[in-house]
């Protein structure tokens, strides 16, 4: 057994035992290049030299960035006392934003962006403006009277037309919902952070809005120094509409479904553990893996037998999981009845093509099946039946797993049967590419599949998953339509080539998503006829799990 703490030397930023820091400060980067570590000295220095009191920290989250910005923050973080969270794929800055948020720890958190457009020195103003007047938020504003802003024309038009848009649909009191500069309390961090799902161009308008619905609404806008140096994003027509779906998905879940509210009384409870609360966590692995983990009490472990903490982190060969894996799942564990946690599974893009075609496989509606990733980044859930070979898992129940021969992806079912809770938090994740095409995925596809039809004879069908029926229910409509094209005339015969052309564009469309969310055309050829190979190999699997008795 080895203890292991990847935080040594971090003594700017930690927290006094018992206490919570004044002030967290979450700096989201995507690629922040040469400059990103003293763009960071420059905002701590900036803050730092406007606050009278209190302690503060600072939480760089890196969103997939590819020119070694991780590495750049790693190797500066024991000597510039930050926090760094880094995970493998780029999700997008609301995500970003919101990971750090969850991984605060003080009574207030600021969020600002890393390339200095926007002055920080101006945080410590607005945290003192927060205190003074027990606030909620105060938000930086382009359109305060007192702003000095410098803007291109095309952004300014943009801005009024978006916020007239947002006032109408959500009543909000605010003038301007996007300055990437905010402050807000440790109530809107528990209550509202953990709800949010919006992961890239409307995040910061769902963050207001929907703290505003839960009564988090005492908003104050303040102004900014807003310097626009071209480094960030750029408005284009893309971004625009994006932005324009993103709101009206906001207005939908909050007006309509009230989603946000009934996510709210699920989640109570599921807030941060400060450092001086955290269990120990023993991880079974290498300390190469640790040391990207932002997490104070960690002991690395060669096997589960040796383990001395409560809470067991596992990790399957070749994983790199986020750098809030561990802290955003310990939470839940408040909870006795829950068992263990779960993360997606996301596939790097430096992974070979056909690792990510069977990745874009697994992460469509047609080809995923019980086993895709469609809550990430979403909403937590329960999880009956996750294939999930890396979690988080109390020792007791691992310990009692491991001694009636439960294999390692088929933790979650054994617990579920023996009514024991696993939650799928979306909001962290572990890289790790998938078996490959053809053979190894398609064997994998086939074992899965004959786990989930034992399964479903063992629990007389009540596992089987609506997500699985209607992955497959196109295929089936295919077969069906060439059933009657081959033995149908007229209006029948009419009929299968309509259901065989939907199952044709459904597949197609499949592949030209995945062209896309991989940037590989390869990916999205290669996906199409993976997709029915899947499907079918799906089938054959369950039904073989389904009257095999072992």
């Amino acid at each position: 057994m080895k203890a292991f703490n990847p935080a040594a030397g971090r003594s700017e930023a930690s927290v006094a035992p018992g206490a919570r820091p004044l002030l967290t400060v979450v700096v989201p980067v995507y690629n922040g290049g040469d400059d990103v570590v003293g763009n960071l000295e420059t905002i701590k220095r900036a803050i730092g030299e406007g606050m009278s009191d209190g302690e503060m920290e600072l939480i760089v989250v890196s969103d997939g960035s590819i020119d070694r910005t991780a590495e750049r923050l790693l190797a500066a973080r024991s000597e510039s006392g930050i926090r760094v969270i880094h995970y493998d794929r780029n999700l997008g800055k609301g995500y970003a934003v919101k990971t750090g948020a969850l991984a605060s720890h003080g009574k207030w958190v600021a969020l600002v962006d890393a390339d200095l457009d926007i002055d920080p020195a101006a945080i410590a103003t607005y945290v003192e403006a927060a205190r003074r007047e027990r606030l909620d938020f105060a938000i930086g504003s382009k359109r305060h009277p007192d702003a000095v802003v410098h803007y291109p024309l095309s952004r300014r038009v943009a801005s009024r037309c978006y916020q007239a848009l947002n006032r109408l649909l959500f009543r909000l009191d605010v003038r301007d919902t996007q300055v990437g500069l905010k402050v807000f309390n440790r109530a809107v961090v528990e209550d509202v952070f953990p709800l949010l799902l919006v992961k890239r161009f409307a995040f910061d308008l769902e963050l207001i809005a929907v703290a505003s619905a839960l009564g988090h609404g005492r908003i104050r806008e303040l102004p900014v120094t807003l310097e626009y140096r071209f480094s960030g994003s750029q408005l284009r027509s893309r971004a625009v509409v994006r932005a324009l779906l993103d709101t009206f998905a906001i207005f939908y879940r909050l007006r309509i479904l009230r989603t946000y509210q009934r996510k709210h009384r699920l989640l109570r409870g599921a807030s941060a553990v400060t450092p001086e609360a955290q269990p120990l966590v023993s991880l079974v692995g290498n300390s190469d893996v640790a040391t990207r983990l932002d997490y104070e009490r960690l002991e690395v472990v060669a096997s589960p037998r040796d383990v001395s903490g409560d809470l067991v982190a596992l990790l399957e060969p070749g994983a790199r999981p986020a750098g809030n894996w561990v802290l955003a799942a310990v939470p839940y564990f408040a909870d006795p009845r829950v068992a263990a946690v779960v993360a997606p599974a996301v596939t790097p893009l430096s992974a070979s093509v056909r690792e990510r075609a069977a990745a874009a496989v697994l992460e469509s509606r047609l080809g995923g099946a019980s086993r895709r990733s469609r809550f990430f980044p979403g909403n937590v859930r329960m999880a009956t039946d996750e294939p999930a070979s890396s979690l988080v898992i109390r020792r007791t129940d691992l310990l009692a797993a491991l001694a009636s021969g439960c294999e390692r992806e088929q933790l979650v079912a054994w617990l579920a049967e023996r009514g024991r809770q696993t939650i799928y938090t979306p909001d962290t994740s572990v890289a790790v590419a998938p078996p490959p095409l053809w053979r190894p995925h398609l064997e994998a596809t086939l074992e899965h599949a004959s786990h989930r039809g034992a399964r479903a004879r063992r629990t007389s069908g009540g596992s089987l998953s609506a997500a699985t029926l209607l992955s497959l229910a196109p295929l089936l409509c295919a077969v069906a339509g060439l059933v009657l094209l081959g033995v149908g005339s007229g209006t029948t015969r009419l009929v299968g080539v309509v259901l065989a052309a939907a199952y044709g564009i459904a597949l197609l469309a499949s592949g030209a998503l995945a062209a896309v969310r991989f940037h590989s055309v390869a990916v999205g050829l290669l996906a199409v006829p993976a997709l029915v190979a899947t499907q079918v190999v799906y089938i054959a699997g369950f039904l073989r799990g389904l009257v095999r008795r072992r």
